[in-house]
């Protein structure tokens, strides 16, 4: 690896310029156009303090990403490092792609004990429609705090023929 060439911070705005023309004006990653407004990162891979300069790409510049993708490769990067301990890029890649296979598998028709669906909400305006509508034969129930339906709302919104929900 003796062709390398140590870039200048002089010289980053114009090959970071070159590149971007490469690709298009475009993000390497999720080929969006880059203007100054959505950022532009000249993307390299850091070295470690245990890497040499050009080691597996160590050091040396990759692309011109938009400054959305670019935080986001990174933290690909760093959380692989740090959770994984992968020996090099190509072991990296693999996790990857291991991982795209894992996301196109799809899913088992079971819903996480976390993810609860929420219950709705009573529609005040349908509330309202059942007060309106409520011949006064007991005390009509108050509007519930939490706003989930009662077992005394619901009774009268069944009577009347009324959707508690919008």
């Amino acid at each position: 690896m003796t062709d390398l060439h140590q870039l200048k911070s002089s010289e980053v705005k114009e090959l970071r310029e070159e590149i971007l023309s490469e690709q298009n004006g475009c993000c390497a990653i999720c080929n969006n156009p880059i203007t100054d407004n959505t950022g532009i990162s000249l993307d390299h891979q850091h070295k470690t303090s245990k890497e040499t300069i050009g080691e597996d790409g160590a050091g040396l510049v990759r692309g011109v990403l938009c400054r959305a993708c670019n935080v986001w490769e990174g933290k690909i990067w760093n959380n692989t490092s740090r959770y994984r301990q992968p020996k090099s890029v190509e072991d990296r890649i693999v996790m990857l792609e291991k991982l795209i296979e894992y996301y196109v598998k799809g899913t088992y028709p079971v819903i996480h004990h976390t993810e609860k669906t929420k219950e709705p909400i009573v529609s005040k305006r349908n509330y309202n429609k059942l007060k309106k509508a409520y011949d006064g034969k007991k005390k009509f129930p108050e509007y519930p705090k939490s706003g989930k339906l009662t077992v005394g709302l619901q009774a009268l919104f069944e009577e009347y023929a009324i959707e508690p929900y919008n």
